[in-house]
């Protein structure tokens, strides 16, 4: 029978753009959902990730993070954080805090986090402290703490899971009673093939060197051979079709002599094997579809919003 005083809710994991959101994410449930890349807004989507605990079942939303960046791309990103933050019944605002300017980006968004949640529904979480001299945190703290918006100020190091505990049982305080909303065997509300083609998606971004911010998106199919109909391949083939939005960035992601998109096929089939814990073919094909984020209906059924 299941306790009582069992909990249940949405967390948002919200911030300004590289502060580690996506790490953090992952750091607290202790395995990866989301993609994680140097590259400026890895994440396109709200993803969650659905953590179980003795008493409680915390559900652990990523999202976009927050840009101030005239694209029209980059409005709708913020929309979508924004929608997803919306759902959520707290929010911890992570901030990196060896960016020097992190207290601007917090004085930036004090109207929006303030008119998200109420102070005790609110947690900042002052991430990477593993780069930065330990003495130059407390003031910092002490600044953020005097704007009453938060619950806690925490400092964390996601990468190095320093911190992360505690912040997980912080998190867990406000969540209202409830029954577990999801089975405790799943671990998303995403279906596979959009773990697989984020999986691909972050390859991408961590072999090209090459600023492609927006300009991809990714379609998956499992691909059957017609003469083994009726028949179970001993190996599954997946076929990723990854759309682009010129010629020139499909040069750079096939590369001379296609040997980028080999790499980038290769890299990402391991991570997949590792989610579905068994081997498979991966077989990646580019496309171009000019101005696709021009197209309003297809951006915004893309990123979720309508």
């Amino acid at each position: 029978m299941q306790n009582k005083e069992f909990k249940s809710g949405f967390v948002g994991i919200v911030g300004p753009t590289n502060s580690g959101k996506s790490t953090l994410m992952n750091a607290l449930m202790s395995k990866k959902i989301s993609i994680v890349s140097p590259r400026v807004q890895t994440t396109y989507h709200g993803i969650r990730g659905i953590l179980n605990q003795k008493n409680a079942q915390v559900i652990l939303t990523d999202t976009p993070g927050y840009q101030q960046h005239p694209d029209r791309v980059a409005r709708l990103f913020n929309r979508v954080a924004d929608k997803n933050a919306g759902e959520c019944e707290v929010l911890v605002w992570t901030f990196d805090v060896s960016n020097p300017r992190v207290m601007h980006q917090i004085y930036k968004l004090k109207t929006k986090i303030s008119q998200f949640k109420p102070k005790e529904q609110s947690v900042c979480v002052l991430n990477k402290i593993d780069l930065i001299p330990k003495l130059s945190l407390l003031p910092m703290i002490e600044e953020i703490t005097k704007l009453e918006l938060f619950r806690e100020v925490i400092p964390v190091s996601a990468r190095k899971k320093d911190g992360v505990e505690r912040l997980l049982n912080l998190i867990q305080q406000p969540l209202p009673e409830g029954p577990q909303l999801y089975p405790s065997e799943q671990m998303t509300d995403r279906p596979q093939a959009f773990l697989m083609s984020e999986f691909i998606r972050e390859k991408i971004y961590r072999a090209t060197r090459q600023e492609l911010p927006y300009s991809v998106w990714i379609e998956m199919e499992e691909w059957r051979d017609p003469e083994e109909e009726g028949h179970k391949p001993k190996v599954p083939t997946y076929r990723a079709v990854i759309h682009v939005d010129s010629e020139s960035r499909k040069a750079i992601l096939i590369g001379k002599g296609g040997e980028m998109l080999k790499r980038i096929g290769m890299e990402a089939r391991k991570e997949i094997e590792t989610l579905l814990g068994h081997q498979i073919c991966l077989k990646l094909f580019v496309d171009v579809q000019k101005d696709w984020k021009e197209n309003s209906r297809q951006l915004n059924a893309y990123l979720e919003l309508e």
